[in-house]
């Protein structure tokens, strides 16, 4: 059964990375949330992907593997991948969505950042809807 895509929050953050888990760009509330991960966060885009959290990390690499999978399958259909990180307070829903481009060189993932809200319900029904390794295609009405 697929989700309904979620409107996103103004206190949403987008992080744009490169094929090595470099960041590209992150925006202001990005940089907010990050730094709920402690104050070494606070000096992004400087960091190296090795000094990120590690659950952005390996997000990052989960989207990428699975955009290099599409791009073999030469499936160009649009994809996002949730999970839910509860390492800080609020909890944060990460979404994925893998970029290729022409000469699949310089392929990216734009990651956004969303606070969750903290009442039992909500934080309950965010697990149950966003599973770690959950892939979506969004429907045909989105245009690429």
């Amino acid at each position: 059964m697929r989700q309904p895509p979620l409107l996103p929050s103004p206190d949403s953050g987008m992080i744009v990375l490169s094929s090595s888990a470099r960041i590209l760009h992150i925006n202001g509330p990005a940089r907010a949330l990050m730094s709920l991960f402690g104050p070494s966060h606070e000096h992004w885009p400087q960091m190296a992907p090795e000094s990120m959290p590690s659950i952005i990390t390996e997000f990052c690499l989960d989207v990428l593997a699975q955009l290099r999978r599409r791009i073999e399958a030469q499936d160009w259909t649009q994809f996002e991948m949730r999970r839910t990180c509860h390492m800080v307070t609020p909890s944060l829903l990460l979404t994925g969505f893998g970029v290729p481009s022409a000469s699949n060189s310089e392929i990216r993932v734009v990651l956004t950042l969303t606070p969750l809200l903290s009442t039992p319900y909500a934080a309950a029904n965010a697990r149950l809807s966003h599973p770690p390794t959950d892939v979506h295609t969004p429907s045909s009405d989105v245009t690429s």
